[in-house]
Formats: structure tokens, C-alpha cells, sequence
């Protein structure tokens, strides 16, 4: 039996996630534009960071693990500098008492593409992130204040695991799953496993494990138990663990188990 993902159903999600972070945005922009309101009354000199770069910063980060969720979840990864865009002409043309200038960068190295970083390997660790760097300018009539910071957005799983041999081609099977965001740890929203049916991955046949026993140590690391059944009974364990963390966004990850006993 082989595991399809519903593409439809994750383009339907990741078009509420947009929706939704937009709406934060907005929000937050509506702070932006009563501070800037209440500057212009009482236009005095101050040579601080202005106090509206907060929600700028705060709807650029919302922004930011929108896309994410969104492009972990099938979305296209042009996802990222779209929203991007829309937030920063939001930004610019809500400023009612500055001269507003916004520069987003997002991150190309070799390991990022514009911006995001989408790695699923078959080594026990799956990662998803998104880095945005930002420049913020604001010119009024008594002060210039500017800000920059960059916005790392970042998920990761690490799976690792056992099993035992049963009775025919029946396994025990015991993994150990870390979630994180960037490097402290996270809780998932959920977990799906799933293992391959003859221990290859040509071609794919993945199957969902049935009553999957899970224990939350709430501190990121979650333990879950399972009985697989394999085509032959010499098969290789190949797991593979789905994690939506708390933030909606999407992150997976395969590992070979080890056989003990």
C-alpha cells in the first residue's frame, strides 16, 4: 500500500496559514500606525530605536513562519518572497508621519534558496527554516531612527530507533523523536509514523503504524512504540516520522532502525 499525501488538502492549509498571518499582520500594523500617530502629535527628538520597529519586527517574524508553514506544507517555495513582499508595501504605506524604507534579504548560501531551507534526508534528521534579513529606515520630521535584524525561522526533527523481531515478520518497534526550533526545544502539534512494508525504498510503499504508543516527556523528545508487520521477516526497518510542530509548520524525517535482541 502506498502512502499519497492529499496535495489539494495542503495547498487548502497553506492558503488559510497566508490568510491568517496577513490578518496578524495587519494588526500589528495598526499598532504601528497609532505609535506613529501619536509621534506626530508630540514630534519631540529622540535619538532611541523607534518604538514602532517592535511591530514591525513581530509582523515580519509572523510573515516569515507563515511562509514556512505554508511551503512545509506543499506550497511553492516562491511562497516566502511573495508574502515578503506584501508585508513590506503593507508596511510602507501605512506610515502616516515617517518616510518608511524597508529592505528584506532573504538568506542564499548553500545551504538556503531564496530564503528557505527544506532538508528531509533519510539520516534520522529533517530540518525546515526560513532566514530573512531586514533593514528598516524611518525618516521624521524631528528624528531618523534605523534597525536591522534577521529572522530565522527553524524546525527540526531527529529520529532514531530499534526493534525487535516477533513472531513471522511481526517487529517491536521503539523510537526516539527530538523536535526543535532553532536548537531549543519545541513540542509537536503532531506525529505521524510511518514504515516502509519491505524495507526498500524502490519503489516507496510506506504504510501509517496502527496504535502507536506515545509518551510526551514535554521537553521536546517524545517516545513511541509500535508493531509493524514487513512483507518478509529478514526486512530492514525504515521509519519514517511526520512532525507539525506547534507553529503549523511541516517537518519529516527517515531512519533505519537498529535491530537489538
Amino acid at each position: 500500500m502506498k502512502i499519497v499525501t492529499a496535495a489539494s488538502h495542503r495547498r487548502n492549509s497553506g492558503q488559510v496559514l497566508i490568510i491568517t498571518s496577513l490578518i496578524v499582520v495587519m494588526l500589528l500594523l495598526s499598532t504601528v500606525i497609532y505609535v506613529t500617530e501619536t509621534q506626530r502629535n508630540s514630534p519631540t527628538y529622540d535619538n532611541r530605536a523607534d518604538p514602532a520597529f517592535s511591530a514591525i519586527r513581530q509582523g515580519a517574524l509572523h510573515t516569515v513562519i507563515s511562509a514556512l508553514a505554508n511551503i512545509s506544507r506543499g506550497g511553492a517555495a516562491s511562497v516566502l518572497v511573495t508574502d515578503l513582499n506584501l508585508f513590506e508595501s503593507a508596511i510602507t504605506s501605512h506610515s502616516a508621519s515617517a518616510i518608511l524604507n524597508v529592505d528584506v534579504t532573504p538568506l542564499n548560501t548553500a545551504t538556503y534558496q531564496n530564503g528557505t531551507w527544506i532538508s528531509w534526508g533519510s539520516s534520522g534528521e529533517g530540518v525546515s527554516s526560513a532566514y530573512v534579513s531586514f533593514e528598516v529606515n524611518s525618516t521624521h520630521p524631528a528624528a531618523t531612527h534605523y534597525a536591522e535584524f534577521a529572522v530565522n525561522v527553524t524546525s527540526r526533527i531527529v529520529v532514531g530507533g530499534f526493534y525487535e523481531q516477533l513472531t513471522g515478520a511481526s517487529k517491536e518497534v521503539n523510537l526516539t523523536c527530538t523536535v526543535s526550533n532553532k536548537g531549543e526545544a519545541a513540542l509537536a502539534q503532531n506525529l505521524t509514523v510511518y514504515y516502509e512494508r519491505d524495507g526498500s525504498l524502490s519503489p516507496e510503499e510506506w504504510i501509517q503504524a496502527a496504535s502507536v504508543a506515545t509518551i510526551d516527556y514535554g521537553n521536546g523528545t517524545y517516545l513511541m512504540s509500535f508493531t509493524a508487520k514487513t512483507d518478509q521477516r529478514s526486512n530492514p526497518m525504515l521509519v519514517s516520522v511526520h512532525c507539525t510542530d506547534l507553529r503549523g509548520i511541516f517537518v519529516r524525517a527517515n531512519a533505519t532502525c537498529t535491530l537489538v535482541g
